[in-house]
């Protein structure tokens, strides 16, 4: 069946390539991606391959365009067959402009947004189906309990390829085809995708303009039971937006039967994530949100952001962010100052954390500083220099140095191996060496992380993607210091 799949899609590519570009009213996109992982016996310089395990993937998006409604079709394939499926329409009516999704997956994977002990946004699964064999999904990243914030980290890690802008856990960038690999691994081991198909989640976004305000509805309706069982639970988020005459922002949110945070499903793919909010089981108000942005007073730039709990403790005000952006303009320099408060308990809002950045730019050459200022190990504020982000862009090039250093005097003086913390070193954490070049249809970007200057070899990206008219064949490269982690190899093609 799957064979014969692969035969619908390809005639679909094709007819959609061949057809005048003015007269099909389908567009759309064919991947293709092809995944090695070399497994050894063993472990070490000395260990030989035993075997490849091989990824399939094959991403097929197709558009229709009638009278200005859009449909598209989202498709993963893998090996297993069809793995997830979503329809979109959107369309805009006068004012109105909507979107609704429906989305059918063997499995539901829910996972909340929550923030660690320094403010930032880390992730948890709060639940999941199949939760799959002890321990489960939500053991393995748990939303309580001593192992939450480094996992919360981890996690975070796995969906967006890089911890937040402390990198707390001393994780070097993640490759695209390696998060493939490691989350596919997840879901292979938890039973992820082998239930059939069933309807898991529908979406539906309204956003009208009225009066010089912007009202924004999202509506969630999810089943979280099982796909024999199932279990339906709904979520609201509701939205007020409008700007003032002297351009300041202001925009609430009220949720009803939601919170912060996304749903995975198949293997959590980029094309299998919906981000901006997901259910929970009782339908209540959870929590409100206010942003002021754009506020402008003698040169300086203020936002801020409130939210406001009124499930989860501590319930009122649990968390403030207030930030500051101007230029010094005799020297060019640009600060933004983000401030993080949070509620440690009734009544109780305190400084997590104060970063600071300074950016300067002088000709084809910038320069980025990142300074911490959070509580040390005897609770005093201390100031940590954290990053040191150096950029040389030329025409057809760019040459990036970044450099984290530890701000956490529990793990200062520690290495890493594998991306983790195991030994002793300097203070350095990570040192990302990357360029990025461009010679006609040929674009070439390397990544080498380190965790020492310009010494510790780590890992190796080397990315090389050609564009031959309509299609784009991609090579993807994952090195460690003593193997080939990953190959990826992808073709690309848009009709």
């Amino acid at each position: 069946m799957f064979r014969r799949l692969l035969i619908v899609l390809t005639a679909l590519v094709v007819a959609g390539g061949s057809l005048p570009a003015q007269a099909a009213p389908v567009s759309g996109s064919a991947t293709l991606d092809i995944v090695f992982e070399p497994l050894r016996e063993g472990s070490g310089p000395g260990a030989k391959i035993d075997k490849i395990k091989v990824k399939f993937e094959l991403d097929l998006v197709l558009t229709l365009s009638v009278s200005g409604v859009d449909i598209t079709s989202v498709s993963v394939f893998t090996f297993k067959g069809l793995e997830y499926q979503s329809f979109i329409a959107t369309g805009t009516i006068g004012a109105l402009a909507f979107r609704s999704q429906f989305i059918f997956a063997p499995n539901i994977v829910e996972i909340k947004e929550f923030r660690d002990s320094l403010g930032l946004p880390i992730y948890c699964v709060n639940f999941a189906d199949p939760n799959g064999p002890p321990p489960g999904l939500m053991n393995l990243f748990p939303c309580t309990g001593p192992l939450a914030e480094a996992m919360g980290h981890a996690l975070w890690w796995l969906i967006h390829g890089t911890d937040g802008i402390f990198n707390l856990i001393g994780l070097v960038p993640l490759h695209p085809a390696w998060a493939n690999l490691i989350l596919a691994n997840i879901a292979e081991n938890f039973d992820q995708l082998d239930a059939p198909l069933s309807f898991r989640k529908k979406v539906v976004d309204l956003s009208l303009s009225l009066a010089g305000l912007t009202i924004g509805l999202r509506g969630l309706f999810a089943n979280i039971g099982t796909t024999i069982t199932p279990v339906w639970r709904m979520g609201v988020v509701a939205s007020v937006e409008g700007q003032t005459v002297s351009g300041i922002v202001i925009r609430g949110e009220t949720w009803i039967g939601a919170e912060q945070g996304l749903e995975c499903f198949g293997e959590c793919k980029p094309n299998e994530r919906i981000f901006g909010a997901k259910v929970i089981r009782d339908f209540v108000v959870t929590e409100e949100k206010l942003f002021i942005r754009n506020l402008k007073i003698a040169g300086v730039t203020f936002g801020a952001r409130m939210e406001f709990s009124f499930v989860d403790p501590p319930v009122g005000l649990s968390f403030l962010q207030l930030t500051q952006d101007f230029t010094l303009a005799p020297f060019n320099l640009v600060i933004n100052n983000t401030i993080n408060v949070g509620n440690l308990g009734p009544n109780d809002l305190t400084i997590l954390s104060d970063v600071v950045v300074t950016s300067l730019r002088i000709g084809e050459m910038s320069t980025t500083a990142v300074f911490v200022i959070w509580p040390s190990v005897t609770g005093a504020f201390n100031v940590f220099f954290s990053e040191w982000i150096t950029t040389f862009d030329p025409p057809g090039m760019k040459v990036t140095s970044h450099i984290k250093f530890c701000i956490d005097e529990n793990w200062c003086g520690l290495a890493f191996a594998d991306g983790f913390i195991i030994g002793t070193s300097t203070g350095i954490f990570v040192h990302n060496l990357s360029l990025a070049a461009a010679v006609g249809d040929l674009t070439i970007n390397i990544l080498v992380s380190m965790n020492n200057l310009l010494t510790g070899f780590q890992r190796a990206h080397v990315d090389v993607a050609l564009k031959l008219g309509g299609v784009t064949v991609k090579s993807g490269t994952v090195l460690g210091p003593d193997q080939l982690i990953a190959q990826v190899f992808t073709v690309e093609t848009k009709f």
